[in-house]
């Protein structure tokens, strides 16, 4: 009778390991699949946030050169002013009479008898 209570309680051990056996393989696969599921969002907030930064990238870019090409424009504007400027002068420079040119001409035309008398 020992006997059968020993095979009894070694079953019954047996039956209790291999629920609590089946118990933690049902936690270990529900824990595979919330990590699954856990993996599977990180990505999706990864792909989010790499359309983001190549969407916040592209606008930085677009903006650098929007800045360079009106800042070029602005030193074209300068430099064409400028240049207008310079021909301006070298025009009226070309075109001017010297100053001693002009005093030699005024004391050539001075009439000199009405200052001798």
């Amino acid at each position: 009778m020992s006997e059968i209570r020993s095979d009894i309680q070694i079953n019954q051990k047996d039956a209790n390991q291999d629920q609590e056996i089946a118990l933690l393989k049902h936690r270990i696969d529900d824990n595979e699949q919330t990590t699954e599921e856990l993996r599977e969002r990180v990505r999706k907030l990864e792909k989010w946030v790499w359309g983001a930064g190549a969407v916040i990238a592209a606008a930085i870019t677009l903006i650098g050169f929007v800045t360079a090409a009106d800042a070029k424009q602005f030193e074209e504007e300068q430099s064409i002013g400028v240049l207008t400027d310079k021909i301006r002068q070298y025009e009226a420079e070309r075109k001017r009479t010297p100053p001693a040119d002009s005093i030699d001409d005024a004391l050539k035309n001075i009439d000199w008898e009405l200052w001798v008398q």
